[in-house]
């Protein structure tokens, strides 16, 4: 049955709907799935009826909703997406999967649509098509494929798993590859064979050099019960130079992790010594008054945002940066030194209620560890000190128990100790009057930057077509997070390390109650701006009218004629509006 939108379902009827979903389960969904295959529901409400019934269909009501994303006639293209979203949700969050013939995700797999091409991707891995294994092959080692959609390609490779799958995983891991892909392809063979990914991570970390993370492969072992013993085996027997040994270490503790078989050994590589005894109470309070005296907070927040110790994945500075553990804008007015201190080196002892972590084994020996942020009958939902959320079906957890803190604990073995007395300097100073105060003015802290910059893209200010397709439609895997300094200043230097000849720079707003808004900047030299897909004059942006809803900012800045040495921008109010909006924040 084609969709059809002669008969719409009405305001009251959906209401109707809605209460009567919550009281009779399946048999509300039933209904839903009649209505939708009668045409009686609109497009508009569509996405909302399709979420409702794949948060509690049977298989057979899943094979409904998959049947009509992927026939010609079937769901509006606009929907496709949607409908897609919600059946991956039900088989992440429940294990559920439609019955029947599942080849056609085949077809989703070449959509010029990003969206739904990764959903399809995912798909494909949650349902394990063995069909799919020839495009996911293809995509996994096509040079022109984006890293999101590559990665979730091999994660797919992995979990339909089977000799054709192995064989792909492998030549990715091979070293005529770039080493970002072979870390890649050995993480998804570590739920494959573990004890062949160790060997393979090995073969790959001795002649590896320190131009690429070995992040995605270091956490592909930690996840894995076995991983960490299997990979600590293995490098013991293997030579790494101290510095790869350092970015592994660091990984390690920058996601909370300090299991002994892999952590002595990658220190023993590192050549970082083992964890000095603990201090005393009075040592402690030795060195938070060096800390007074001595160190530097500017130099330290030069090393909270260095990238190497993560400290803005999980914890946040005027809003922006993770969301995992505390915001730290206030700390240092309400935390003497000697806390700040402790809560470094010791973060076991100082961990608050709120932020105690969670470890979860799950019945095919995968482990989770983060904070917990919403759980019911049906799934748990994770914090990871990645800054990802996980979703954990509750029937495949097989046990669980409550941790420390998600804290690196072995931070400071890579600070010097002036570098460890500037950087508790620093957050000491967070929330204190002065240069460290609570921010309250609307400036941009949490930007996007673009990560290549096309050429057509820095040879001039680009046309509403080039905005369009270059910018606007980018894929969310385009866009890195960078962040604002305490006070609200973007180091342009930090973008511009790779030489970018031309910064784009994305910024969002919250429009609560419509009106008008301004952006302000620092500097206007070398700066154009664009709201939504309407380019501003240049010079000092006038204001623009914005109705409710999230609004994109769009900046092109040219470091070659930009005066300073740091983009300020902020979302102002004019006298004479009455718009209620927030500067967008977080991660």
């Amino acid at each position: 049955m084609s969709f059809r939108h002669s008969s719409m379902l009405t305001t009251a009827s959906f209401a109707l709907l809605l209460m009567v979903s919550s009281v009779s389960a399946q048999g509300s969904v039933d209904t839903m799935v009649k209505m939708i295959d009668s045409g009686r529901i609109t497009e508009q409400r569509l996405p909302q009826v399709l979420d409702m019934i794949c948060k509690r269909a049977n298989d057979e009501n899943l094979a409904f909703v998959f049947q009509m994303a992927v026939k010609p006639d079937g769901f509006p293209a606009a929907v496709r997406p949607d409908a897609l979203k919600a059946l991956h949700d039900a088989a992440i969050s429940r294990n559920a999967i439609p019955t029947g013939d599942l080849s056609a995700i085949g077809e989703l797999l070449k959509s010029d649509d990003r969206n739904t091409q990764t959903l399809a991707v995912e798909l494909a891995g949650l349902w394990k098509v063995e069909g799919a294994l020839d495009a996911l092959a293809k995509l996994a080692t096509e040079k022109k494929t984006g890293a999101k959609l590559k990665k979730a390609a091999v994660n797919s490779l992995a979990k339909i798993g089977g000799p054709k799958a192995v064989e792909t995983l492998e030549k990715l891991t091979q070293p005529s590859q770039p080493l970002a892909i072979r870390y890649l392809g050995a993480s998804a063979l570590v739920d494959v064979d573990v004890d062949n990914a160790a060997k393979i991570a090995g073969q790959i970390l001795t002649g590896a050099d320190t131009s690429t993370d070995p992040a995605v492969m270091i956490d592909a072992f930690l996840a894995q019960q076995s991983g960490p013993t299997k990979l600590g085996a293995v490098l013991a027997e293997t030579e790494l130079t101290p510095d790869v040994a350092k970015m592994c270490l660091r990984q390690m503790f920058a996601v909370g992790r300090s299991d002994p078989e892999l952590v002595s050994v990658l220190s023993k590589a590192a050549g970082i010594d083992d964890d000095a005894p603990a201090l005393t109470p009075d040592e402690i309070k030795a060195v938070a008054a060096e800390v007074l005296q001595k160190g530097d907070a500017q130099r330290g927040e030069a090393l909270f945002r260095r990238a190497d110790l993560n400290c803005f994945k999980c914890h946040s500075l005027s809003g922006a940066g993770g969301q995992i553990g505390p915001d730290l804008s206030a700390v240092g007015g309400s935390s003497p030194a000697d806390y700040v201190v402790t809560s470094i080196l010791y973060p076991e002892q100082a961990v608050k209620e709120a932020y105690t972590t969670r470890t979860i084994l799950t019945i095919d020996g995968k482990v989770y560890t983060g904070i917990v942020a919403e759980e019911d009958d049906d799934r748990v939902i994770m914090k990871q000190a990645s800054g990802q959320a996980v979703v954990i079906p509750v029937d495949d957890i097989e046990d669980e128990k409550e941790g420390g803190s998600l804290m690196p604990k072995g931070l400071a073995k890579f600070l010097t100790h002036d570098e460890f007395l500037d950087l508790s300097r620093f957050i000491s100073e967070l929330g204190k009057p002065g240069e460290y105060k609570i921010r309250t003015d609307p400036t941009v802290q949490r930007w996007r930057v673009l990560t290549e910059t096309p050429a057509e893209l820095a040879a001039s200010v680009p046309t509403i077509g080039e905005l369009e397709e270059l910018i606007i439609q980018s894929p969310e895997d385009a866009w890195t997070a960078a962040y604002a300094m305490t006070a609200g200043a973007l180091p342009l230097a930090e973008l511009t390390a790779d030489e970018r000849p031309v910064l784009y720079l994305m910024a969002e707003v919250e429009v609560v109650v419509g009106g008008k808004v301004q952006v302000g900047l620092n500097e206007t030299t070398g700066v154009r701006v664009w709201v939504g897909d309407d380019l501003l004059p240049e010079g000092k942006p006038e204001a623009v009218e914005l109705e409710p809803g999230k609004h994109a900012i769009y900046f092109r800045v040219d470091p070659a004629i930009f005066p300073a040495k740091t983009l300020r921008a902020t979302v102002d109010r004019p006298a004479d509006s009455h718009a209620e909006y927030t500067v967008v924040s977080g991660a």
